[in-house]
C-alpha cells in the first residue's frame, strides 16, 4: 500500500519534511498557502491548523476525487456545484500591520460633537439622525491645524475601533478623509452576526446610520465608495438570503449597484431606487419616515433575469452601445494598438474569444500580457492555468514586466511594480472536471468582482477517449454561458489539429469540433514561420539556429462576430516571454 509521503510526491503537492511530518504549503480543503497542513508521511493522518480540518490518507484521497473502491473503475467524482482549483492573487501586497485609529481621541471628538450647537444641529436637523443614534454610533466631531471642522465616523468591528472616516461639514465643500494606513471594513458589520436572513446595504456610512435610526438595524455600508467592494465583505454576505441594495439612484451608485449584484449573485437581490435623486438620508431629511420607505422598498425589483431583456430596454442598450462604441474605454483592450484597432470596441462582457495556435507558439504568453495589461489599468483579472503552477506563471509575468530573462535580481523592481494590482492567478491540484472548473471561475468572478477571465487550455480539460468531439463542444458552450451569466469576457485557449510546418492555420483547423469556431465571438490566430537548419548547411559550416521560430508573429483576427477581423504583426522576445508591436511603415 502507498504510504502518505509517496502519494504527496505522486500528486506533486508543494511541501517539505518538518519534525517527522509532511507539511503542505497548501491546504486542499481551504486553501490556505502558509504551510499549516501537517500530516504523517506513513499512516496519512492530517490536520489543518487553518480550516481545522482533520482526517487520515483515505479522507484525502475522497477529497481530491482519487480514492479507489473495491471496483477500481468506479471512482469517486466531485459532486457538481463544489469548487475545484484555487484562485490567488498574483501579486498581493506586503503583508503589513494595520494603523489602528487613536479611540481616545475619536472618544474626544464624539464628545465635543455632543457639546457643539452648530454641528450637532448638522446632524439632527440636517441630516435627520437622532442623538441617541449618534451617541450610539459615536460621531464625533474634529477641528483640525487650519480651523476646518470634519464630522467624524468611527469604524467598529467586535466592539475594537478598526478605522475613522472624516466628512467636512458645510460650509466647506464636500471633502473625506481616513486614518492612513488603517483598515477598511464593513461599516455595521456586527450586525451580520445576529442576521443569516436579510439585510440592507447603504452606499455609505451615513445612509446606513439613517437606516438604523429609523429601526433598520440589519444593515450595513461599504466605506470605500459605490464602485468598491472588498473580497472579504463578500463573503462576510455568504449566508444571508436576501440582500436589499439601497444605492444612490445617480449612475455611479446604480453601476455600483448592479455590479455588487452581480458578484454576490442576482437571485438574492432586490435594487430600491429612490425617487428625486435622493439617497437614503435625503429621503428622510425631506420629511417622509419609515412607512414610505418600506412602500418604496415593496416595489424594489430584481436585476434582470439574465438572458431575457424587453424590447425597449434592448433598444436602449444598443444606443448606449453605439456611442460606447466611439469612446477609447468601449471595451477590454489587448494593449497592442495594431490588434486593438482590428477588434475595434475591444472585448465586451459576455463575449468569448478563443486564442490559438500550434504548440511553442506563444498563446499563454500573449494571453498573460493581455490579462496583465488589463490588471495594471486596475480591472481585477484572472489567468487559469492547467498546465503551470502560479510559480512559474509569476516568473513569466516578473520577465515580460522588466524584460530581463532572469527573475532573481529584478524581483524587488517588479514587486514595486506590481504589488497589489488586481491581478489574480489559478491553478488544480487535482484532475479537473468541467463542473468544477465552472463552479470556482463563478466563484471567483463572484469575490473578486473579476473584468477579465482567461482559461488555458480547453484541449487539457477535455481529455475523454471516446467521445472528445462531444466533450469540447459542451465545454466551448459552457464557457459562451459563463461569459454571459458572468457579465465578463472569457479568453479561452485551444490547439488546433496538426497542420504542415509553416502553413497558418484557419478556423477549420481547430482541434476536435466546429462548435469552437461557430460559439465564439473573436477567433485570434497566432502564427511564427519555423526556423530550421538542412543538412548540407550543417555540412557546410553554416551557423546553427538559436530558435525554433522566427521571433516576427503574425496576429490573425480570423472571424469576429462585431467586425471583419484582420492582421498585425508583433515581435516574440522568447528569452523574457514578451510580444511587442514592430514598428511599420
Amino acid at each position: 500500500m502507498m504510504s502518505a509521503a509517496e502519494y504527496i510526491r505522486d500528486t506533486g503537492f508543494e511541501h517539505k519534511e518538518q519534525g517527522g511530518q509532511i507539511v503542505l504549503k497548501t491546504c486542499p480543503y481551504c486553501g490556505d498557502q502558509k504551510s499549516h497542513f501537517y500530516m504523517d508521511p506513513e499512516e496519512g493522518a492530517f490536520f489543518c491548523h487553518k480550516c481545522n480540518e482533520r482526517g487520515n490518507l483515505i479522507t484525502l484521497k475522497k477529497h481530491l476525487g482519487d480514492f479507489e473502491y473495491s471496483r477500481p473503475e468506479s471512482r469517486t467524482r466531485k459532486p457538481a456545484g463544489k469548487l475545484q482549483g484555487q484562485v490567488s492573487a498574483a501579486f498581493p501586497e506586503n503583508e503589513k500591520a494595520f494603523t489602528l485609529p487613536d479611540e481616545k481621541k475619536a472618544l474626544q471628538a464624539h464628545e465635543r460633537l455632543l457639546k457643539d450647537p452648530e454641528a450637532l444641529s448638522y446632524v439632527t436637523e440636517a441630516r435627520a439622525i437622532t442623538r441617541e443614534t449618534a451617541i450610539q454610533f459615536k460621531l464625533g466631531l474634529q477641528v483640525d491645524g487650519t480651523g476646518s471642522r470634519w464630522l467624524t465616523i468611527p469604524h467598529y468591528e467586535k466592539g475594537n475601533l478598526i478605522n475613522i472616516k472624516s466628512r467636512s461639514l458645510p460650509p466647506a465643500e464636500k471633502a473625506f478623509r481616513r486614518v492612513t494606513g488603517a483598515r477598511s471594513i464593513l461599516f455595521n458589520s456586527d450586525c451580520l452576526q445576529e442576521n443569516t436572513e436579510e439585510v440592507y446595504i447603504a452606499e455609505g456610512e451615513l445612509d446606513a446610520i439613517t437606516l438604523h435610526d429609523r429601526g433598520i438595524t440589519n444593515v450595513v455600508s461599504g466605506t470605500t465608495g459605490a464602485g468598491a467592494f472588498d473580497p472579504a465583505w463578500i463573503d462576510q454576505l455568504a449566508k444571508l438570503k436576501r440582500i436589499i441594495l439601497c444605492y444612490d439612484p445617480d449612475e455611479a451608485g446604480q453601476k455600483g449597484a448592479r455590479e455588487l449584484a452581480r458578484r454576490i449573485g442576482y437571485d438574492r437581490c432586490v435594487n430600491v431606487v429612490l425617487s428625486d435623486s435622493q439617497d437614503v438620508n435625503d429621503f428622510f431629511a425631506s420629511g417622509k419616515d419609515i412607512f414610505d420607505f418600506q412602500v418604496v422598498v415593496n416595489e424594489g425589483k430584481k436585476f434582470d433575469v439574465a438572458g431575457i431583456v424587453s424590447f425597449k430596454e434592448a433598444l436602449l442598450n444598443y444606443c448606449k452601445e453605439l456611442e460606447r462604441a466611439y469612446e477609447a474605454e468601449a471595451g477590454i483592450r489587448t494593449g497592442w494598438p495594431s490588434i486593438d484597432r482590428i477588434i475595434k470596441t475591444g472585448f465586451m462582457p459576455g463575449e468569448l474569444v478563443v486564442l490559438s495556435a500550434p504548440p511553442k507558439i506563444g498563446k499563454s504568453t500573449f494571453a498573460l500580457q493581455v490579462i496583465t495589461h488589463n490588471a495594471l489599468q486596475g480591472l481585477p483579472s484572472l489567468f487559469f492555468c492547467l498546465e503551470m503552477r502560479p510559480r512559474k506563471v509569476t516568473e513569466k509575468i516578473i520577465q515580460c514586466q522588466t524584460r530581463k530573462p532572469g527573475a532573481g535580481e529584478e524581483i524587488d523592481r517588479a514587486w514595486e511594480i506590481l504589488k497589489g494590482m488586481p491581478l489574480y492567478l489559478g491553478f488544480s491540484f487535482q484532475k479537473p472536471t468541467l463542473e468544477g472548473i465552472m463552479e470556482t471561475l463563478k466563484a471567483a468572478v463572484r469575490r473578486y468582482g473579476l473584468k477579465l477571465v482567461c482559461f488555458d487550455h480547453l484541449h487539457f480539460l477535455c481529455r475523454s477517449i471516446n467521445n472528445q468531439v462531444q466533450e469540447v463542444g459542451l465545454a466551448v458552450q459552457s464557457f459562451k454561458f459563463l461569459a454571459e451569466e458572468m457579465e465578463v469576457p472569457i479568453i479561452l485557449i485551444a490547439q488546433p489539429r496538426k497542420i504542415q510546418a509553416n502553413e497558418i492555420m484557419t478556423a477549420m483547423d481547430l482541434k476536435d469540433s466546429s462548435s469552437i469556431f461557430s460559439d465564439c465571438d473573436h477567433l485570434i490566430i497566432l502564427h511564427r514561420q519555423r526556423k530550421a537548419s538542412r543538412s548540407h548547411e550543417v555540412a557546410g559550416g553554416a551557423p546553427l539556429q538559436d530558435q525554433a521560430f522566427e521571433p516576427q508573429t503574425l496576429v490573425r483576427v480570423e472571424a469576429s462576430r462585431y467586425n471583419p477581423g484582420g492582421e498585425a504583426l508583433l515581435y516574440f522576445h522568447g528569452e523574457y516571454s514578451r510580444f511587442d508591436e514592430i514598428a511599420r511603415n
